[in-house]
């Protein structure tokens, strides 16, 4: 109802209009278009003055030039009248204009087909015989009526069934008695108002009586919600606030029908789903820049909460932001705090800083308290980040702090980096200089359940850069610490509780460890050009690495030969590497068929290859040391290759060429306009990626290892499925366990066999997808389809409001009204391959597969439908649902949505709103929520995987061996 004050508005209108029928009207003689001119009131003639004292006489002859000189007075404003006929009456000094009559005053026009009478002695304008006011450009809707009545001295008009049509985000239709004082305040009887434009609306509103001070506040009384003839809903009063700005106020609460007509409910095990009010609170604008609001919200049987929310805004120092912080009071489980906000400062020129805040104290609770299934699976992430451009570099120094909802995991990773601008000393020579650093720390919510202790990651490099030309060198060195803190064993019924095997490996502690690690590279190369886009890079390089490990274990119980290793820094062999690069692209062409001009093939291939030779390690203790230190593999000879191949199918669509004496096109070669060639549109048919595959000459290991790639990830993708794309990767080798001695075995690589370990998979099909568009059954565009959608248009509303903890009443994105069908899925599978060791608990994990689609079509004209599903393959149940129905009733929308959350969560809603005016609505709401459950019931359901967003496939690393046990 927040617009009601804008519908009644256009009677200001009207009456300027009608002042302007006011002026004194000079008519010129001669026939032709009359005019006239009118002083301002503060220069008129008073009453009983003698005659000629402001206006001069005229004769005909001299009509129309004294005419054009009063046009050119100052201080005098021009009329223009035209009437069928006019009739003056010097006794009671009355003009009368008759017939069509019209009179324009500063681009405001009023006529009327009647008559417009102006009585001089009343100080009285009227106009009859469907009047209609015309404001001036850009001040409103053209107003018509049955009688239009304007008194001069008052300043005050009075419109008899006014009736006028507003837009402003909609368009609204008016109908009424109005009466406006002085422009500032506007009253209203019987007054009616709809958005239905036909010529028998379908609803509207009705108000007994309204007064608008303009500006400021609407004050009506009662209203009245009608369908048809049928009164539907009464509201006793309306009160809108009508100041424009930012200014203290109490906001608006929100509430629901069903919020305040419920009366069951329960306690324990039987409750029932919670009311809740929210948003009653306060806002305090404290100045220009600073404002403040304070609220509170409460939940039946679940929690009250209070939030505060400060923003400000100092434009001339570049300074904006807001802080909002919200604590809960649970009934059952103490209070818990939630953080969001974020801000941004410019500093000056050179330096900005930039702060974001998200924190949840209770992750259980925040996914408990809402329905969204993005939000139950999202991250929270804190960060501050500062940038410095310098005279000579730039300076960036970040920190960032993550927390899962779904898990409570937590990582923290600030870092900094300093890069000097490159230079040039001599022509033809650049250097660049650059120093990162960064730590990551991560805490696992469910550590004890996972075994998983916290870990951390520090490092810091430095690099230089020196290129003459093609010719580069380069040199870089940093540091490096690896830490993992211990874990203690769990006693047998903390393993009960959390229903986990009681195997020894989950028993046994987890040592703390620290690794660190100092190492130094410098290498060279050059490109050369062989021919067309065909490279050769080789390249040479130098590196050493020094290593100290720390671990639990007691110095003084390991042996002589080992006394050192540990706690102290160990250098590795020199190593001296050799290696170049060759890549290449090559391209076919071939001819098209079908809606394709041409089919291009582009295969890229890449060749690398590594040389380094044996270093020398040292004598039998030090070969000791260094092995425990860096691994068996420490000063082999490394002589390995890596291919990869790239492969992309191309089309270029066939463009539609213009018929023949095509109007369109022979208008714009006969003015000479001739449109510049547009690009031809292009589509990818099929690309194949692989990772690179390596293959080692000489053994890697002890176990003979040559092939070092032990997983192919393969990646299709393909523009004809609307984006299909799948991404498989496949274990190539299965495993053997081989047994050394009675008491000792190790797991070594066996024969050749593909395994499939993950598989992701989505694509998106439509009417117009190109699939359908190829075959020739796709249809037309929205335009060219709008005269199948009847006078039904597409939905209007605006974006819904997204409220935590609320159902999003309008979360269908299709518009009702013929729109075109859409139906995207998702699959996914992640197993591991059976392992010789699966006679151990915890060796083998079975996998898990899910599968997930959003299909959204309309059935008919004003019936649109989405739903979106999870579903587990595994453990055959649907994990999350989000179905809406919705309804176009022309101005009016229904929507019904029913949300199933992957924690058990509920929501069912049902909802009709006016499209124009989303405020007045009727609903009713029922949500399930962990909330409002007890501790002993809550479902015991996890966050589905597949919500998030996939990880990016790392490349797999080479085969280490496995020690004995």
């Amino acid at each position: 109802m927040n617009r009601n004050a804008v519908l009644l508005a256009a009677a200001l209108a009207a009456a300027t209009i009608a002042h302007a029928a006011s002026a004194q009207i000079i008519p010129r003689p001669g026939g032709g278009r009359p005019a006239g001119v009118r002083p301002p009131r503060e220069q008129q003639r008073p009453r009983g003055a003698t005659p000629g004292d402001t206006t001069p006489r005229q004769t005909p002859a001299q009509a129309d030039s004294l005419v054009e000189a009063l046009l050119r007075l100052q201080g005098y404003v021009p009329v223009y009248y035209t009437a069928d006929s006019a009739e003056y009456r010097a006794a009671d000094r009355t003009l009368r204009l008759r017939g069509n009559s019209r009179v324009e005053r500063d681009e405001r026009v009023i006529t009327a087909k009647d008559s417009i009478v102006y009585m001089d002695r009343r100080d009285l304008v009227a106009a009859y015989g469907q009047p209609q006011g015309t404001p001036a450009a850009g001040e409103g809707d053209p107003i018509t009526g049955d009688v239009f009545v304007y008194d001069l001295n008052r300043r005050r008009a009075n419109v008899r069934g006014a009736r006028t049509k507003i837009t402003e985000s909609a368009t609204w239709f008016v109908a009424g008695d109005v009466t406006d004082e002085r422009g500032q305040r506007i009253y209203a009887q019987n007054s009616t108002f709809t958005s239905d434009d036909r010529a028998d609306p379908a609803y509207h509103f009705k108000a007994d009586r309204i007064m608008i001070i303009r500006n400021r506040i609407l004050v009506g009384r009662p209203a009245y919600l009608y369908f048809r003839n049928v009164p539907v809903m009464a509201l006793p009063f309306i009160v809108q606030d009508l100041e424009k700005g930012r200014r203290s106020g109490f906001l608006i609460p929100q509430f629901e029908i069903n919020d305040i007509l419920r009366t069951r409910g329960g306690t324990g095990n039987s409750r029932g789903t919670g009311r809740e009010f929210s948003n009653i609170g306060y806002y305090w604008a404290i100045n220009q820049n600073l404002g403040l609001q304070l609220a509170g919200r409460w939940r039946s049987q679940s929690y009250q909460a209070a939030r505060a929310n400060l923003d400000f805004n100092y434009r001339r120092r570049f300074l904006s932001g807001s802080i909002q912080g919200e604590q809960f009071w649970q009934q059952e489980g103490g209070g818990r705090l939630n953080l969001d906000g974020s801000a941004r400062w410019s500093a000056n020129e050179r330096t900005e800083l930039a702060l974001a805040l998200g924190y949840a104290s209770s992750t259980a609770f925040e996914r408990n308290r809402v329905v969204d299934l993005e939000r139950q699976t999202a991250d929270l992430s804190s960060n501050f980040s500062l940038t410095r451009q310098l005279d000579w570099g730039n300076l960036s120094l970040a920190a960032e702090r993550r927390q899962s909802i779904a898990n409570d995991d937590r990582t923290f990773s600030p870092h900094f980096s300093l890069n000097v601008n490159p230079f040039s000393p001599l022509p033809g020579t650049t250097i660049s200089i650059g120093f990162n650093g960064q730590h990551t720390s991560q805490a696992f919510g469910d550590a004890l359940a996972r075994r998983q202790p916290s870990q951390g990651t520090g490092q810091f490099t430095g690099s230089l850069g020196l290129s003459i030309g093609d010719f580069r060198v380069s040199t870089s060195g940093g540091y490096t610490r690896q830490s993992r803190a211990a874990l203690d064993s769990l006693p047998h019924s903390v393993l009960d509780t959390l229903t986990l095997q009681t195997d020894t490996l989950r028993l046994a502690a987890i040592p703390g460890r620290a690794d660190e690690r100092l190492n130094f590279t410098a290498s060279t190369g050059y490109q050369f050009t062989l021919f067309a886009s065909t490279r050769l890079t080789p390249s040479i390089g130098f590196s050493r690495e020094l290593v100290r490990r720390d671990t639990t274990v007691e110095l003084g119980s390991l042996p002589d030969s080992l006394q050192g290793v540990y706690g102290s820094f160990v250098a590795g062999p020199p190593r001296l590497d050799v290696g170049a690069g060759l890549s290449t692209d090559l391209y076919g062409f071939f001819p098209g068929v079908g809606n394709y001009e041409a089919i291009r093939h582009h295969l890229q291939p890449t060749l690398s290859w590594r040389y380094s030779p044996a270093a020398t390690v040292g004598d039998s203790l030090e070969r000791v040391r260094r092995e425990r230190v860096f691994g068996p593999t420490v000063g082999r000879t490394v002589n390995q290759i890596e291919i990869g191949m790239t492969n992309t199918f191309e089309a270029k669509v066939r463009e539609s060429h213009p018929v023949r004496g095509d109007s369109a096109r022979d208008s714009a070669n006969s003015a000479g306009n001739r449109a510049a060639p547009s690009q031809s549109q292009k589509i990818t048919l099929l690309a194949l990626n692989t990772n690179a595959i390596a293959y080692s000459f000489v053994d890697y290991d002890s176990l003979g290892t040559r092939f070092l790639t032990p997983d192919l990830n393969t990646t299709v993708r393909s523009d004809l499925l609307g984006g299909f794309q799948f991404t498989m990767n496949h274990s190539l080798f299965d495993e053997r366990l081989e047994v050394i001695d009675s008491t000792h075995s190790r797991v070594r690589r066996g024969r050749f066999s593909p395994f499939l370990t993950s598989f992701n998979t989505q694509f998106t099909l439509g009417q117009n997808s190109a699939l359908f568009r190829w075959l020739g059954f796709a249809r037309g565009t929205e335009e060219e389809r709008r005269p199948e959608r009847g006078q039904t248009p597409d939905a209007q509303g605006t974006q819904p409001r997204t409220v935590q903890g609320n159902v999003n009443p309008t979360g269908n994105s299709q518009q009702a009204g013929g729109g075109p069908w859409s139906l995207a899925l998702n699959y996914s599978l992640s197993r591991t391959r059976r392992s010789p060791r699966d006679s151990i608990p915890g060796f083998f994990h079975s996998g898990n597969s899910q599968l997930g689609g959003t299909l959204s079509f309309q059935p008919t004209r004003n019936w649109a439908v989405s739903w979106q599903t999870e579903y587990s393959t595994t453990t055959g149940e649907f994990s999350a649902h989000r179905i809406n129905l919705k309804r176009d009733l022309y101005r009016w929308q229904a929507n019904f949505d029913y949300i199933l959350s992957p924690n058990g969560n509920t929501s069912f809603a049902f909802s009709v709103h006016l499209i124009d005016l989303p405020d007045l609505k009727a609903d009713y709401q029922e949500r399930n929520l962990g909330v409002d459950r007890p501790a002993t019931t809550t479902s015991s359901r996890t966050p589905v995987p597949s919500l998030q967003r996939a990880p990016t496939p790392t490349p797999p690393a080479p085969p280490q061996e496995t020690q004995p046990e």
